[in-house]
């Protein structure tokens, strides 16, 4: 009797999603333990844990959304096959898919501020965009390279900010606002380059 569901597209989700979901999961839990991290406080939403209010990381939370939304659209744009997508379009993508999701990591387990330097971190985000923008200038060019160079002043702004606020003479709270603004705007533009650039990618040859 036919459960309706094709064995070969059942088997492709777990290898795919299913088993490394709970590679993931597993290891978190073991990792964590090794740490002394009680479980609880690892499989808890971290607001629940710590008993905060609704608007706490509110706009910390929707950047990591927006970070990795854009790998997403570009990962899914290049390895799908929904998109009809060919050399150095498709290495654009898988560029920014991946260069994305580094960068939702970093924003998400503060890698940059705990565990990396983050003058070799930016200097590394710094290099990889303008190979991005160099290697690939015709395709930027012609997938929206405007909201591109937007994301990248935006947050650049944003860390020439941070490196500098020792130097800067403005108190604290006021160049938090203006840092975090600037990288709340640029992620939005980046976003928007990204789901530009896979909308339009099929439309390009390679």
């Amino acid at each position: 009797m036919s459960t309706g569901w094709p064995q070969r597209p059942l088997l492709r989700v777990l290898l795919v999603a299913v088993v490394p979901a709970l590679i993931v999961y597993v290891l978190a839990l073991l990792l964590s333990a090794a740490a002394g991290i009680r479980t609880q406080l690892v499989i808890r939403d971290l607001a629940q844990s710590c008993d905060t209010a609704l608007g706490v990381g509110f706009l910390s939370n929707v950047g990591y959304l927006l970070w990795i939304s854009a790998a997403a659209i570009a990962l899914f744009g290049a390895l799908s096959g929904v998109v009809d997508v060919r050399g150095r379009v498709r290495q654009l993508l898988l560029c920014g898919g991946g260069f994305s999701l580094l960068l939702c990591l970093d924003d998400m387990f503060l890698l940059h501020d705990r565990y990396i330097g983050s003058s070799f971190l930016y200097s590394l985000y710094a290099i990889f965009a303008l190979l991005i923008l160099f290697r690939f200038r015709a395709q930027v060019q012609a997938l929206g390279g405007g909201s591109f160079l937007l994301a990248v002043v935006l947050l650049g702004l944003s860390v020439i900010t941070d490196q500098l606020q020792e130097l800067i003479p403005i108190d604290y709270a006021t160049l938090q606002l203006f840092e975090e603004g600037a990288k709340f705007l640029g992620i939005a533009a980046w976003l928007a380059f990204w789901w530009q650039a896979t909308a339009g990618a099929g439309k390009l040859k390679a």
